[in-house]
């Protein structure tokens, strides 16, 4: 019995110990960037709090908001991505779309839904959507729209609704082909898009192999001229409609939750709202998907929050290390680590984390999220004995750079997984 009661006050002391060495960890990095910081730290297995520092307090999240999007995609949709949804009559097929982003992008497109369209012998026509969602999304930074990570939002995404410039063997190749009569080369260092329209100069100085891309424009007129091509059919344009009872699916879900993840991709973070929507109604809205969601599944998390977008390029959205933690956790019981470490990116491996604990053995698999002044990271740890923890680190206000953050946050990382 007094062995016993010994191992678990020392345990406690250990445990003790580690929180005190964290706290101050913690105080000292929150001095150094002058800012406000959040930590939430759990236990992987059981769920309990380890530690805890203004893990309720409310941070900008930026890309962290990707987590909740995430976590919404796999409870509502199907383990392969709907693309259209068609009807055949005695001499037509008519087909609707459901926001898929994959469409045409060579990462993670598919042919199926084209070739549906290349093989009817029937008339085809698109119904237009049930639209009741703005082009870009709440409180996204206006002086971001030219920018590749801030592509439009639209019901029927081709090639990511951007334009990508690469020169291949001296010549510029333009995709989709359709904006060549569009684009000139001029003698400037930067791609540039005439405000409010779809003309594009691009720098002479374009490097073979050198690929750049630009949002356009969209529209789902324009996105149908764009299928048109590629297909080399008509298709007639019709008012919204019923939902049709056949569907045609492209890629797997995890493919396109992988891509979110790893490049933090927005333009599919915001459609896979814009898909949850499509599927639980008649229309295609970023609001009517939160909604459902917050009601159905996000239910009982820790703290209030603000939820307005799906990428989290919105300044309005609020969260707490605490929620994300608490979400991280819901995915971990739900789709296992080994699902989980494949959708995350691995620090010092992939994606955006693909810079961060370089030096290090890979143990740490998580979601950045950046704004100005903000950075925060959320996601999973193994440590040094073996235990898988999930965390939330949030910062909000801090005046360091990207590069002198990121190497705080290392250093707190790897504190816990020597210390835990």
């Amino acid at each position: 019995m007094r062995l016993k009661f010994l191992i678990a006050f020392l345990s406690i002391l250990g445990l003790s110990s580690c929180a005190t060495g964290l706290s101050r960890k913690t105080t000292e990095f929150e001095k150094i960037h002058h800012g406000f910081t959040g930590i939430a730290l759990l236990d992987g297995e059981t769920g309990k709090n380890i530690y805890r520092y203004n893990a309720h307090k409310s941070f900008t999240p930026a890309s962290n908001t990707k987590i909740l999007s995430l976590y919404s995609a796999i409870k509502f949709l199907e383990d392969s991505i709907i693309t259209f949804r068609y009807r055949e009559t005695e001499d037509s097929l008519i087909f609707s779309a459901t926001g898929d982003p994959g469409l045409l992008d060579s990462e993670v497109s598919s042919n199926s839904p084209l070739q549906l369209l290349r093989n009817s012998e029937d008339s085809i026509y698109y119904q237009k959507a049930n639209w009741k969602q703005e082009i870009y999304g709440a409180g996204w930074s206006w002086d971001d729209f030219k920018y590749a990570f801030s592509p439009q939002i639209s019901a029927i995404p081709v090639y990511g609704n951007a334009v990508i410039f690469t020169m291949v063997n001296e010549h510029l190749k333009v995709s989709p082909g359709i904006f060549t009569s569009y684009t000139q080369t001029i003698n400037s260092e930067k791609l540039e898009k005439l405000k409010g329209t779809n003309q594009f100069r691009v720098p002479q100085k374009l490097q073979k192999n050198d690929t750049l891309r630009i949002p356009f424009e969209t529209s789902e007129e324009l996105s149908i001229r764009i299928i048109e091509e590629e297909i080399g059919r008509t298709i007639k344009i019709i008012p919204p409609g019923p939902k049709a009872n056949h569907i045609i699916k492209s890629t797997a879900s995890d493919s396109l939750y992988k891509q979110m993840m790893h490049t933090s991709d927005n333009l599919i973070a915001e459609q896979l709202l814009i898909m949850i929507s499509e599927k639980i109604t008649d229309t295609l809205s970023t609001e009517i998907a939160i909604d459902h969601a917050r009601n159905k599944i996000l239910k009982g998390l820790p703290d209030e929050f603000q939820w307005v977008d799906g990428s989290g390029l919105s300044r309005y959205n609020m969260n707490t290390p605490a929620n994300l933690a608490s979400i991280l956790k819901r995915l971990l019981d739900e789709k296992g680590e080994a699902w989980v470490s494949t959708i995350f990116p691995t620090a010092g491996k992939h994606g955006t984390l693909a810079n961060l604990l370089t030096d290090e053995k890979a143990f740490v698999f998580a979601k950045s999220g950046s704004l100005k002044n903000n950075y925060s990271l959320s996601g999973y740890l193994r440590t040094n004995s073996d235990r898988l923890l999930i965390f939330s680190i949030m910062n909000s206000n801090h005046m360091s750079s990207a590069k002198d953050i990121k190497a705080e946050v290392s250093k707190l990382l790897i504190h816990i997984r020597n210390n835990y």
